[in-house]
């Protein structure tokens, strides 16, 4: 199970929930990406909230600031920066306060504040809401400043007196036109617990105090002497001065509770967040600028609708699974600990475990290398192995794959007539379930290309086991698979499919793996009779060859060669989508399935050339024309099927289709005899189109319904309907229950309808 360490960990990585970049780089951390928003949709009240929410003085700031976030806006990259500070101005002179902000039950401790700036007024109202006692010593007859100094049309003499006012309900007492030396500094210091003195207060150099020693975190210049504000010398900023007056207050009040000074303020003021936002596709557009001295309502609008609302989402943004559960990584993993955390109950992120294609993209596009993919995997490891997943998650697709690791398509041989192999050819069960004839010609292309004898391997890598969790189940396959080939002499293995590529490459170092890509590059290619395409397609590299590029230039050295016009889909390479069958995806989540092939297929206008049988089979579903590059290599010359015309063989034929390549190598070329069939492949069914795309969904191969039919009519067991001459049976060859329409008709059985279950009916126990 995964530990909470891991489970931080894994979070942070995620940098969805970073601060946007102009909340970061702001001294106070105004909610800028909010208040944006807010003001796009004409909420001024609540772009008032989050002023309010985080300016000490918001009447003040919000007429003055100085935006020192402006270098950092996204936007900047894509038509210029937003002009924040006027957006602020629009909202203060268009609002009233919203947010009052609470006070805190009174603490011990007497704070003295030299000086009347911004800063200090800050640290005033600070410590005034956390309870704490202050004195303002001033040697002005008003508080402010440089504030002071603004004109009326910027600043209000009336929002400086507001803001005193504030200040002196809060219970902060205003000492005014105080003169301050030396031997008064000393007697402050003396009479209080803590003392924050401005930076630029006239005579400060007086005051025995080493103001070069400052610490830059806590503000302490020395004991109980804390700073604030900025020196003369610096441009005035009243972001910054806020900034400094908060600070000041945070390190007194840490001081006064014997706390940490230094603890937890990496983020305190300006830092550089995380967060990574892409332009990329975004439209410039210039700032709207104010055609008076404030913006009117529309203006104000038009240019906060110029915030990109910065976020990172770039997994999301490409991946169908993630967009599906309308999530991110962060809460994906979090959800994910919480369902393995359940003991009893309903473990509803199940379903979202498996449903994740296992492709990887997303840790390609991720800034920090986030693999939803590893997670989701290690969830199902964990779920299997605790016996907290449903057997019908993954059950359809591995008893598919323990079909192919069976006598009807299993299949070891050397090359005819020879004793050994420095070839092994694993053409995989999907390309061998999807066109048999390629591998056929394929595999006698081979032999005739390479010597030193081309053995053949027909099995499956064990890959359904590995997506399913089931590492027990593909430890085993491997350790057999291992054994198998070590007989054979350990030769190079030659694999037709990316997946078992991916797979051999990965579980089986100590063999050398080559794609039958790289020998078509380097060996040359059959002549062919047919001409090729003279359209533009588009490649479509498969996810399981995300990260070999060996593999995708030898297809594009291929079709290049073969004259093939070829164009780059939007997500190619390295970024290539998943097609719905990786990671069993199409078995857990069939409507995710669907609408990733998709957005695969609509990646591009063009017809599609692909090099992996599933992707190619996946994509004609999906209703996109597209042809596996084998077929023009090695065409059908007597069916003169377009292969862009062929369509989905879907699971029945994939099956069927195996058998038969089994039993013709077995005739053709070993002569051999072929394996028995059952009995009840003898059951010849009659199946519409709309019947057998119902059978699809339903994940009902032609198998079952043989064996129901088969067993009902030896048993008799079945209903008749008076209405018309079909039956109605049922049948439990394992763990399923099929259910069956069907009539006789001309030596073989029509079938209505066909549908399955797990539950266990009261006759099923008589069985």
């Amino acid at each position: 199970m995964m530990e909470q360490s891991e489970l931080r960990e894994l979070e942070a990585t995620c940098i969805q929930e970073e601060r946007a970049q102009c909340i970061a780089a702001c001294p106070i951390h105004v909610d800028v990406k909010s208040m944006m928003a807010c003001i796009a949709k004409g909420d001024i009240k609540g772009a008032r909230k989050i002023l309010d929410r985080t300016m000490p003085f918001p009447e003040i700031l919000g007429r003055t600031c100085d935006q020192p976030c402006l270098e950092s806006c996204v936007r900047s990259n894509a038509g210029g920066s937003l002009c924040i500070g006027s957006i602020e101005r629009f909202c203060i002179e268009n609002s009233t306060e919203a947010i009052k902000p609470p006070k805190l039950p009174a603490k011990d401790g007497k704070i003295a504040i030299i000086g009347c700036g911004l800063s200090s007024m800050t640290a005033a109202l600070d410590l005034a809401r956390k309870g704490r006692n202050s004195t303002i010593f001033t040697g002005d007859s008003f508080p402010g400043g440089p504030l002071n100094n603004l004109p009326e049309s910027i600043l209000p003499a009336e929002t400086l007196t507001k803001a005193v006012g504030l200040l002196e309900s809060l219970g902060v007492v205003l000492d005014r036109d105080k003169n301050i030396d030396a031997n008064e500094f000393k007697s402050i210091v003396n009479d209080f617990d803590a003392v924050i003195i401005e930076l630029d207060f006239r005579g400060i150099e007086d005051f025995s105090i080493d103001i070069d020693k400052i610490d830059e975190v806590t503000l302490q210049i020395e004991d109980k002497i804390f700073a604030t504000g900025q020196k003369l010398s610096d441009r005035f900023s009243p972001m910054k001065q806020a900034a400094s007056g908060r600070r000041a207050c945070s390190s007194v009040d840490r001081f006064l509770q014997n706390a940490s000074l230094t603890s937890l303020r990496e983020k305190e003021g300006p830092y550089k967040t995380r967060l990574y936002t892409s332009t990329e596709g975004v439209e410039d557009i210039i700032p709207v600028l104010p055609s008076a001295s404030i913006y009117t309502e529309e203006e104000a609008k038009k240019e906060a609708s110029r915030c990109l609302l910065c976020e990172c989402m770039e997994c999301v943004k490409h991946c169908e699974f993630l967009q599906y559960y309308k999530e991110y990584p962060k809460r994906y993993v979090r959800k994910i600990y919480n369902n393995q955390a359940i003991v009893t109950g309903t473990r509803q992120s199940n379903k979202m475990i498996n449903s994740c294609s296992l492709c990887g993209q997303c840790e390609v596009v991720c800034p920090n290398d986030f693999s939803m993919a590893n997670v989701c995997l290690d969830a199902r490891r964990y779920m299997i192995g605790k016996g907290h997943m449903p057997p019908s998650a993954h059950e359809f697709a591995l008893l598919d794959m323990e079909f192919s690791r069976g006598e009807h398509f299993s299949m070891l041989k050397h090359e005819q007539g020879k004793d050994s192999s420095e070839y092994l050819f694993f053409p995989g069960c999907q390309l061998s379930g999807s066109d048999p004839a390629v591998v056929e010609k394929l595999y006698s292309h081979l032999c005739s290309t390479l010597s030193g004898g081309v053995g053949l391997m027909l099995d499956c890598c064990g890959i359904p086991a590995h997506w399913a969790g089931r590492q027990s189940d593909y430890d085993a396959i491997k350790a057999e698979l291992m054994e198998k080939i070590s007989g054979m002499g350990s030769p190079v293995i030659i694999t037709a499919c990316a997946t078992c590529y991916d797979s051999f490459s990965r579980e089986f170092p100590e063999l050398k793996t080559v794609s039958i890509w790289e020998i078509l590059d380097a060996e040359g290619l059959p002549e062919t009779k047919s001409d090729m395409p003279a359209q533009t397609f588009s490649i479509s590299d498969p996810c399981t060859a995300r990260h070999h590029r060996g593999v995708q230039d030898a297809v594009r050295n291929v079709a290049a060669k073969l004259g093939f016009k070829l164009e780059e889909p939007s997500n190619t390479r390295e970024m290539t989508d998943c097609c719905g069958f990786g990671g069993l995806m199409f078995n857990a989540n069939p409507d995710l399935a669907d609408k990733t092939a998709k957005r695969k297929a609509d990646r591009t206008e063009n017809d599609i050339l692909a090099y992996c049988a599933m992707c190619r089979d996946n994509l004609v579903a999906s209703g996109k024309k597209t042809a596996h590059l084998l077929e023009y290599i090695f065409p059908d010359e007597n069916q003169k099927i377009d292969p862009l015309e062929r369509p989905n063989p879907g699971f029945s034929m994939r099956q069927e289709n195996r058998s038969r390549l089994k039993n013709n190598l077995l005739e053709k070329i070993w002569k051999e005899e072929p394996i028995t069939m059952p009995e009840y492949s003898s059951v010849k069914l009659v199946i519409s189109d709309e019947v057998r795309d119902l059978l699809e969904k339903r994940r009902i191969l032609d198998q079952d319904i043989q064996k129901t039919i088969l067993a009902c009519e030896n048993s008799g067991r079945k209903l008749s309907n008076p209405n018309d001459e079909y039956f109605l049976a049922s049948h439990r060859p394992v763990r399923v229950t099929y259910w069956v329409e069907y009539k006789p008709v001309d030596g073989g059985y029509e079938i209505r309808n066909a549908y399955s279950h797990r539950m266990i009916l009261p006759e099923d126990y008589n069985d």
